[in-house]
């Protein structure tokens, strides 16, 4: 039992370092921006008197290095729940006053974080990849996040005008909205 556990081990260390001699820039690349991405997104998230203890900044590391290492599994979206709730965190228990800026801020960098570890899921890590393709899906993605930060800007400030009953039947209806959206997309991929 011990030996094939060795063996076992040792059979994943020997593709680890193999991985490791044949791996490409680019892929490399996407996996960095993946973690730094994350890692700002953490600092971001979570309140200053929490991420500034070094315990605090060590698990941000450990919590950017996983989607960066393993693109293809939920941990990915584990350091995206993660960072929320660091921002709820921040928000409930250390009376964090809510910034546009801020809030932008860490959903671009949620989004290009989760944009950028698909892209890195869908590459071989010897895969050669044009400096063009990582340009364009950049930008792409930056496009759509730089149209989500227009609209929810503007709707925010239509919201700062129609306070009340109609602010919860629009945030209702906008739940809904979106979770019809999300059914007909994993009725139409499935």
């Amino acid at each position: 039992m011990i030996e094939e556990l060795q063996d076992f081990f040792l059979a994943r260390l020997g593709r680890a370092k193999d991985m490791l001699e044949r791996a490409a820039a680019g892929p490399l690349l996407v996996r960095f921006m993946v973690f730094v991405l994350t890692l700002v997104a953490a600092l971001v998230a979570f309140p200053a008197e929490v991420i500034l203890r070094p315990a605090a900044l060590a698990f941000a590391v450990v919590l950017a290095a996983l989607p960066a290492v393993f693109p293809r599994t939920r941990l990915v979206g584990l350091a995206i729940l993660l960072c929320a709730f660091g921002w709820l965190l921040g928000t409930y228990a250390y009376d964090q006053i809510i910034t546009i800026p801020r809030l932008i801020a860490l959903a671009t960098l949620l989004y290009l974080t989760h944009s950028l570890a698909a892209l890195a899921a869908a590459l071989p890590y010897d895969a050669i990849v044009s400096p063009g393709v990582l340009l364009t899906w950049l930008l792409r993605a930056i496009a759509i996040v730089s149209a989500s930060a227009i609209v929810s800007v503007l709707l925010l400030a239509i919201v700062k005008v129609v306070i009340g009953p109609v602010f919860l039947v629009a945030s209702l209806v906008g739940v809904l909205a979106a979770a019809a959206l999300a059914w007909l997309i994993t009725r139409k991929a499935g």
